[in-house]
């Protein structure tokens, strides 16, 4: 408990001059580079769903969502340190520190609701180093463009013709499926489904962070975006395989800006291909009819292929209004591995700004998506099978659907309150279950 006050102390110390020199910065006009960066967040989010119908008999699986009402919560903060090496060369370095998980030690639903828990279903307090990345820029001449200061982001002026190469622990996530409208949960959308792409399997501990390489060719109009990082020994944990050789997760994603009607949008294609030690549900089904018992797919892990691809593409529609979408699939043959059980996703949804009645901080949004699961993936589920994230033991199959709205409020600039409501069709994929009402309020400070 001392440790957790010290680090929270250290976090209010470092952050005064921040805040008092928030004015004078807000005016500034000079681009000044800086040698030194550093901010904190801290979130708080409770939430609780209520008891809902259940048309089969008998008791839930291994993997199921509890029926009868749930109340948890998380909290997480975090202090971001960057600095500048040398011309173009920078460290970042996060210390966060987290604690709470979801509603039935996160398991039970594909799209889950929280995400700024990841996988972690023990509530103690836990300090990580979760970012430790070294960063050089290659500028290739021509115009430039000023970066302002951001978390592990220095003010500086960089080519926009440049190579950008990351080395260390960081989070794909901050580099790939980025959209400006769904793709950060402390202030946008925080279902699973919908701040990712559910189908991007994507390599991480479980605290969403891995080890390995990011390269990205970045130019006017257009970005070449290419990583290679660690895979896990086994799904749902923090432990990394380092054979290397055989356990590697690659992406590659293009990135192309353009105008429609004169207003901004990106549309990105994303590819994936994760190689580890996984197991494959038609092996499972297989070996489990030979047995007369239930199918395991640890019992089948071998080194293996699975891959990928995703559609991602945002666009302003208004002054304050923009729109997103995102289409995603993956083989469904081989186990669920680093983040949820979507085989298939298509997604799409709006972000309305508030300056159209006076509060330009805050933000309204809504948003769907609609998963789904390979034939093998639901005939290993219905047939009393369990992923790491869902087996009701039992399946009558049908598309996961998961609906949020949200409204950020902000009373002050740096700090964001979010009533967010989500609704869930088909919970884990099954028919006979839900639909799920999931109620919460973000609480959010950065500085």
């Amino acid at each position: 408990m001392k440790s957790r006050k010290r680090f929270f102390l250290l976090i209010i110390l470092l952050s005064l001059p921040k805040l008092a020199g928030a004015q004078e910065a807000a005016v500034a006009a000079p681009f000044v580079p800086s040698d030194w960066t550093y901010h904190f967040q801290t979130t708080w989010f409770p939430m609780a769903h209520g008891t809902f119908p259940e048309l089969y008999a008998g008791n839930p699986g291994a993997g199921s969502l509890e029926d009868w009402d749930e109340f948890n919560s998380s909290t997480t903060a975090t202090l971001f340190l960057g600095r500048r090496l040398w011309h173009d060369g920078a460290v970042y370095f996060n210390l966060e520190s987290s604690a709470g998980t979801g509603f039935s030690n996160v398991t039970g639903l594909a799209g889950f609701p929280n995400g700024e828990i990841y996988r972690v279903s023990d509530a103690g307090v836990k300090v990580i180093v979760n970012r430790l990345y070294y960063r050089q820029v290659f500028g290739l001449g021509g115009s430039q463009e000023v970066l302002p200061d951001d978390e592990n982001q220095l003010v500086e002026s960089i080519d926009v013709s440049r190579i950008t190469l990351v080395a260390g622990k960081f989070a794909l996530k901050d580099f790939f499926d980025q959209n400006a409208y769904s793709a950060d949960p402390r202030h946008q959308f925080s279902n699973w489904a919908l701040c990712a792409d559910g189908a991007w399997d994507y390599p991480a501990d479980l605290q969403g962070y891995d080890w390995g390489l990011y390269l990205e060719l970045n130019q006017e109009d257009w970005a070449l975006r290419l990583s290679s990082v660690l895979e896990n020994a086994v799904p749902n944990s923090s432990d990394m395989d380092l054979n290397i050789a055989k356990a590697n997760g690659n992406t590659l994603e293009f990135e192309y800006r353009y105008g429609l009607d004169s207003r901004p949008g990106k549309a990105r294609f994303l590819l994936f291909l994760d190689d580890a030690d996984m197991g494959n549900y038609a092996q499972a089904l297989a070996l489990a009819a030979q047995t007369g018992t239930p199918p395991d797919v640890d019992a089948t892990h071998a080194y293996r292929a699975k891959w990928g691809f995703e559609f991602n593409d945002e666009q302003e529609l208004g002054r304050d209004l923009g729109a997103f979408a995102r289409l995603g699939w993956q083989d469904g043959n081989q186990e669920t591995w680093t983040y949820t059980a979507i085989d298939a996703t298509a997604q799409g949804g709006f972000l309305l700004s508030g300056g159209r009645w006076g509060r330009p901080d805050d933000q309204l949004g809504l948003g769907g998506a609609v998963n789904g699961l390979a034939a093998s993936h639901q005939a290993y589920l219905a047939s009393g099978g369990v992923d790491y994230i869902i087996g009701d033991g039992q399946l009558n199959y049908g598309p996961e659907i998961d609906l949020e709205a949200f409204y950020n409020f902000h009373p002050v600039k740096e700090i964001g309150l979010s009533p967010d409501f989500q609704y869930i069709v088909n919970p884990g994929y099954n028919q006979e279950r839900g639909p799920v009402a999931v109620y919460g309020l973000r609480c959010h400070l950065e500085i």
